[in-house]
């Protein structure tokens, strides 16, 4: 993909800090605290309803808070109107006017420039998103695609400090979503340009983004780049919504010799290796990821009996679903070359417990 003219980065820090508010009396978020580094992507997620919309109206200033500031680079602009912030917005249906071609709604934002330098602009930005032969295209003549390329170049046209995104791949279909993801992270690498998408799908977000803000209830769970909340949740929220993790239901046995002990509702125990942070018969939850289990189809030490209830390929990887000790669904996954010969219905589960994580339990 090519690079503007001028290579300078276009982006700019975005801090929010203690940014709370409410829609008659119901509290929309409560005291949010993030920061995008310069030149970085980073996605707000979390499910329906938990402020995702309300806080990117509020970075975008369509929207004041009701308490808190947010400044872009060292500039408040908590109470600068939407126009005069230099924040680009692609939403999820593009937005784009029926009425004007390609060229004429990349040129929307350009209206103050004056003419050659606003005809230059919009060339240069139809040549990094690579529509130049369409130009003259209304956007009914165009694939979903070439639209959400359209949105981009016009958001990105008036040269903004930050760029926001809403879903702004949702309605593409799988395969053209992945590609469209790979090329806008190399545009907004060459730019430099700071980037906000607001997402619920968690494998988008975890595909391009730097850092992960995930939301629930209108509050942060945890922020920080896409493997630490993978690996290191905050709590069972953050666990479940990063990824998929099966759950044992646990109560701690010992904790007092640097190892601690869990015993499973059926009796069977599991030696952890390390200290497990709670005091003996606590309740707690275990917390594994699919390529944290391993099967076998003979006793191994340590290993818990399960019944294969179904397996199925995904491309490279197996999936095996599992019902360990006859009651508890388990989740496996592996490479399918790993596994020499088809395993038995009754196989033996073993865990990377050293991977696992333990929260106490709802």
């Amino acid at each position: 993909m090519e690079k503007p003219v001028s290579t300078s980065p276009l982006g700019q820090t975005l801090a929010v800090s203690g940014v709370s508010h409410s829609y008659a009396g119901a509290q929309a978020v409560d005291d949010v605290n993030f920061v995008v580094p310069a030149g970085s992507i980073a996605a707000i997620l979390g499910p329906s309803g938990c402020g995702k919309s309300t806080m990117l109206r509020i970075v975008c200033g369509l929207l004041r808070p009701g308490v808190g500031k947010v400044m872009i680079g060292d500039r408040d602009v908590t109470d600068v109107p939407a126009r005069e912030r230099k924040v680009g917005m692609v939403f999820q249906n593009y937005a784009l006017f029926p009425h004007m071609t390609v060229a004429e709604n990349i040129a929307y934002g350009l209206s103050g420039l004056p003419r050659e330098e606003r005809r230059e602009r919009v060339a240069q930005m139809m040549s990094i998103v690579r529509l130049e032969p369409f130009a003259n295209r209304l956007p009914r003549q165009m694939s979903g695609g070439q639209q959400q390329r359209v949105a981009v170049a016009r958001a990105l046209a008036p040269r903004p400090a930050l760029l926001l995104l809403d879903e702004p791949f949702a309605a593409l279909d799988r395969s053209l979503r992945a590609d469209l993801q790979f090329e806008f992270v190399q545009l907004q690498r060459s730019l430099g340009i700071t980037a906000i998408i607001v997402t619920h799908d968690q494998e988008e977000a975890q595909s391009v983004a730097e850092q992960l803000i995930v939301m629930n209830k209108g509050r942060v769970e945890q922020s920080g780049p896409p493997a630490e909340l993978y690996d290191k949740p905050a709590n069972l929220f953050v666990n479940g919504f990063v990824g998929h993790a099966s759950l044992l239901k646990a109560t701690v046995a010992r904790a007092d010799d640097g190892n601690g002990l869990l015993r499973l509702a059926s009796g069977s125990q599991l030696a952890m290796p390390g200290p497990v942070g709670f005091v003996p018969t606590s309740d707690v939850v275990l917390a594994v990821r699919p390529e944290h289990v391993k099967l076998a189809a003979s006793p191994t030490p340590g290993a818990l009996l399960a019944k294969r209830v179904l397996s199925v390929p995904l491309g490279h990887l197996m999936v095996h679903d599992l019902l360990v000790e006859g009651a508890t669904p388990v989740r496996a996954i592996a490479d399918r070359a790993s596994e020499s010969a088809e395993l038995p219905r009754d196989v033996f589960v073993s865990f990377a417990l050293d991977r696992c994580r333990l929260f106490p339990a709802p």
